[in-house]
């Protein structure tokens, strides 16, 4: 069995689109308000670790069991 190759694939987060902050405006205050984004811990990015052979399959959302 060969080695399989781990691959680094960094996604912007959409959340705070790379900012690693978001402003919120509160419905009693005029100013925005600056908070830290929830979904990347203020990284900005994602990062997702995927094995080579990984890489070349096609998720098309049908799992199909063999017998």
């Amino acid at each position: 069995m060969a080695k399989s190759k781990k691959v680094k694939r960094v996604h912007i987060c959409p959340t705070c689109k790379g900012n690693g902050y978001i402003k919120i405006q509160n419905i009693y205050d005029i100013e925005l308000q600056v908070h830290q984004c929830w979904d990347c811990d203020s990284e900005g990015e994602f990062i997702e670790y995927v094995t080579e052979d990984d890489n070349n399959l096609v998720d098309d959302g049908v799992s199909v069991k063999l017998h």
